[in-house]
């Protein structure tokens, strides 16, 4: 059966039709015929003697191309080396040129320059089977021979000026290799030096290339025909080893033993779902090397298909050790691993299959730390060049370790880098391991994949080189700024391997490791700084207000907190835009929103990564009047895990105004990344924003953090305002009952208080107001059955409201306003008198009550004392009493009579939150009565009225 082949010419090249040759001749002058020193000069002088000189027509070299290429490789009987991993008998391979007769003599259309030939991947030799020939010694030794222990085969040649074809014999040598060639052959034809570099090519699929570059001209190569042996010392190869193989003739029949080792030179692959194995051949002329010729083979010369099998015999042993190089649980670390495949070089047995796919499992526990990502960068695929030709580009700032590979293949370990790869869309954690040596330069691809939940690691390098390694080191850079971190508790982990085999056996390793050092449970206790830049009471202008929780590795990581804030310390929303809620969720709050800045620290160690981000103010959430858009951009060196928002809901208490800020669960992984969040540093720092308290009371900013674990820990900051007695308090209060229809006596009567409070002062704490006798209780109403309870104050379901009031404050931008009710108090005779104050406009969410206590006593005079109000600045408020069926107030006597103005005098008691009292005897205005100026002017619309219904009648 005829072998397949494919040969063809590389057609886009240009075709020339004439170039100088350089003339061959037989070295050392035996006497044989020589070439011209041109292709003009060898055409004129063939010629002159055949009378043919059309058979050196200019074209010749447009026919330059391979006639033949084919290979075999062979057990020690003939038959085809099929076993996988087996070291064959010898591998041959067979090259011919066209050529064209001249004289009854094959002679080549072009000299051939270069020889270029691509073994199967998987295909090896091994270059330290053998002692190594120096160079020096091939190219001066008196014999032109180097030592036999150094022949790893032999090859014949047809050249142009021998007859016959076939006799020129030549040994191949194993050769010291230069720098930057990882291993080198070469052959003495008669007396010209053919060189054949071994190489590993960069296609990625790192099979071996074998280069002969730069043939000499001075001999015409037709045909040639170089076996390599698969042992080269083993004794069936004597007779072709030395001085028994002759330049001319050939073996001439004796035996000429090596003294070295038998070790195996050729290995086959371990690959059995390759198909057929293909062999590829590109060669170039002299005079124009960008014509291409080509050939393949993938069956040898008896039509075999080139493949192996019996892959399940090849053997596979293989281990990972992983370890941190630090024992102290939670802190970073630097990670070592190592992979160890144990190789067999007995020349008789099998090798070790090579390793194709890893899989290494991290114990839980052992995290990617956000700490190394301060000055990280990521080095890009058109960088790292997986199938370019030379070394990777990878930045310094991309490199997070080193490596090591030991091969048999070279005498000197492959040293390299390991590089963190830019994140691709759905493969955030990429790994590329580039390693260099002897002319050899591997680049293998890896990806990490956390576990979404757990963040646990596992990492995939798949689809390895085909070539052999005992060991592979790598080594994770440690310190600060490591890549990965250990479990945060002392304990014993395991990682678990999986190693898979280009023969298709997978082999599990589990390596255990000691964390000795550190905590051997985890506490929860973190720390709260919290307190405004400038604590004078009741500033403004230029305040922040800081609030920050950390904790240690030790610590159980945090999950939310809630703060209670000092009454007093509260914000001025007026002139701030509310954040829509969609906007909020999304992360999108626009400047006018802004409050604040936030940095969060995260990552294991000393050197946490910070993150900065901003802080927003936006309308309801939650159940809350208000809340907070906490949005982070998470960005760490090359990776990008989009905007983390944290919602937090604003409660303000009804009756102390005091806030109280719920957050939602804090982010604890991203992408399988864990956060690690150690600190959490919020600056509310908007100019007159932040409010400070008029109290100098001794107070806390108290907060109640949550951890991941369910442990709850109860943390406060001493907080007190200074400078209360600098505070002017100059409250200002005027009280008006009466109207045009209601000034009888025994008629129920309207009451309006309104109190002034000047900007800059100390806010009210409590505040009494006592009415003269000219004003009686309507204990109808006041009747604590009639009152509503709580419960139904708190749902609004009052049935009845006894007047309404409004607030003015710098703090909101619309005034608040509401009903006054009158609620039971379990504690009480009588009623108390609760203001519902209600939002407006942004603020309508809010809601403030104001409660009034009412006591009459033996005097008989209406007390109502606010001794609840909050430390919140109220530069106007005013409450009114309604009139009607409903009305908690009467008049005595007739209000407009000159003794009754005399008396209506009440008694008013402020006391401010900063502790200085005011008191006045305030003179009620009394409306609707004639002879005042409110009296007249009601009067005279009486008038006109009665005019005008007695012009209709």
């Amino acid at each position: 059966m005829n072998m397949p082949r494919s040969v063809q010419r590389d057609v886009s090249a240009p075709r020339l039709t004439s170039g100088p040759q350089q003339a061959r001749r037989r070295p050392g002058g035996d006497g044989r015929r020589g070439r011209p020193r041109s292709a003009m000069s060898a055409c004129l002088a063939i010629a002159i003697v055949s009378l043919a000189a059309a058979v050196c027509a200019p074209s010749a070299l447009a026919d330059f191309g391979v006639q033949e290429f084919s290979g075999e490789v062979l057990n020690r009987d003939g038959t085809p080396a099929t076993q996988a991993g087996a070291h064959p008998f010898s591998a041959s391979t067979t090259i011919k040129f066209n050529s064209h007769d001249v004289n009854g003599q094959p002679v080549p259309d072009a000299d051939v320059r270069d020889i270029t030939v691509d073994l199967p991947a998987g295909f090896i030799g091994n270059p330290n089977a053998t002692p190594k020939c120096p160079q020096q010694e091939l190219y001066t030794s008196d014999q032109l021979d180097c030592s036999p222990a150094t022949q790893v085969g032999w090859a014949q040649f047809g050249l142009t000026d021998y007859l016959p074809l076939f006799n020129i014999y030549s040994k191949v040598y194993s050769m010291e290799p230069p720098e930057g060639v990882p291993a080198q052959f070469a052959m003495n034809l008669t007396g010209l030096i053919v060189v054949l570099n071994a190489q590993v090519r960069d296609d990625g699929t790192y099979g071996l290339t074998i280069n002969v570059p730069n043939i000499s001209q001075l001999v015409g190569i037709v045909e040639t025909r170089l076996t390599f042996w698969g042992v080269p010392a083993d004794r069936a190869h004597d007779e072709y080893r030395g001085i028994c193989l002759t330049t001319n003739i050939g073996p001439i029949g004796i035996q000429c033993p090596t003294d070295v080792p038998r070790r195996a030179f050729l290995t086959n692959p371990s690959n059995c779902d390759a198909g057929p194995l293909t062999t590829s051949l590109r060669a170039s002329p002299w005079a124009d090397r960008s014509i291409v010729a080509r050939g393949s083979f993938d069956h040898d010369v008896r039509g075999n298909a080139m493949e192996v099998e019996n892959c399940d015999v090849v053997p596979f042993e293989a281990s990972l050790d992983a370890r941190p190089v630090s024992q102290v649980a939670g802190a970073p670390s630097g990670y070592v691993f190592d992979v160890n495949i144990p190789q067999d070089d007995n020349p008789d047995g099998l090798a070790t299959a090579p390793m194709k796919k890893a899989v290494v499992k991290l114990p839980e526990g052992v995290r990617v730390s956000p700490s190394a990502a301060g000055g990280l960068e990521g080095c890009a695929d058109e960088e790292f060049r997986l199938r370019s030709a030379g070394d990777a580009r990878c930045s310094d700032g991309s490199k997070v370790g080193t490596l090591r590979i030991d091969t048999p293949l070279l005498s000197r370990p492959l040293d390299g880098s390991i590089y963190l790869g830019r994140p691709l869309p759905g493969q955030l954690l990429r790994i590329f391991l580039v390693a260099r040596g002897q002319g050899v330069t591997v680049k293998i691809p890896g990806s990490v994949n956390p576990d979404p939940n757990t963040g646990q690691l596992s990492a995939i390098f798949d689809n390895n080189p085909q070539l052999p390694f005992s060991n592979l080191h790598l080594e994770f850079k440690g310190g600060p700024r490591a890549s990965l971190s250990n479990p945060p508790v002392q304990g014993t982990y395991t990682t678990v391997t999986e190693l898979t085999s280009w023969s298709g056996k997978t082999v599990t390793s589990n390596s255990t490791f000691n964390i000795t050092q550190g905590p051997r449970s985890l506490v929860f206790a973190p720390k709260l700084t919290a307190g405004s830049t400038d604590s004078k009471a009741g500033k403004s202008t230029g305040l922040s207000f800081k609030l920050g929780f950390s904790r240690t590795d030790g610590d159980e990581e945090f999950n939310g907190l809630t703060v209670n804030m000092p009454k007093g310390l509260l914000a001025r929303l007026a002139g701030r835009t509310l954040c829509s809620e969609a906007q909020a969720a999304a992360g999108t709050c626009g400047e006018g929103s802004r409050v604040g800045s936030v940095t969060t620290a995260a990552g294991a160690g000393t050197n946490p990564f910070a993150l900065p981000g901003r802080v927003y103010i936006g309308g309801p959430y939650k159940g809350a009047p208000f809340g907070l858009s906490i949005v982070v951009p998470a960005v760490a060196g090359p990776f990008d895990l989009g905007t983390v928002v944290v919602r937090a809901a604003i409660h303000v208490d009804p009756i102390t105004t005091e806030l109280r800020i719920v957050s939602d669960p804090l982010p604890r992984i991203l992408e399988g990344i864990p956060l690690q969040i150690r600190l959490v540093d919020v600056s509310i720092d908007q100019p007159n924003f932040m409010i400070n308290p008029t109290s100098c009371a001794v107070m806390n900013v108290a907060a109640q953090l949550s951890s991941t674990l369910g442990k709850i820990a109860n943390v406060a900051n001493r907080f007190r305002a200074t400078d209360c007695a600098l505070l002017p308090f100059r409250p200002r209060m005027r009280l008006t009952v009466g109207d045009r229809t209601h000034t009888r006596g025994g008629d129920s009567t309207p009451v309006s208080a309104t109190l002034n409070m000047p900007v800059g002062n100390a806010n009210n704490r409590a505040v009494q107001v006592i009415l003269p006798k000219t004003l009686a209780a309507r204990l109808e109403v006041l009747n604590v059955r009639k009152a509503c309870t709580f419960e139904q104050f708190k749902a609004e379901r009052c049935p009845i409201n006894v007047g309404s009031a409004v607030a003015v404050t710098p703090v909101l931008r619309d005034p608040l306003k509401g009903s006054v009710y009158l609620v039971r108090h379990p504690a009480r005779r009588l009623p108390d008198v609760m203001v519902a104050l209600k939002g407006q406009g942004d603020a309508k969410a809010l809601s403030i009550d104001v409660t009034g206590k009412v006591t009459i006593p033996r005097d008989l005079r209406i007390r109502t004392t606010f001794d609840t109000v909050p430390d919140a600045p109220i530069t106007m408020f005013r409450l009114n009493f309604r009139t009607g069926r409903n009305a908690p107030i009467a008049a005595v006597d007739n209000l407009c009579t000159a003794r009754a103005r005399r008396e209506s005098i009440a008694e008013l008691a402020f006391v401010a939150q900063s502790g200085k009292r005011a008191s006045a005897r305030q003179r009620i205005n009394i409306a609707g009565c004639r002879g005042t100026s409110s009296g007249r002017r009601a009067a005279g619309r009486r008038g006109r009225r009665s005019e005008a219904s007695n012009r209709a009648r």
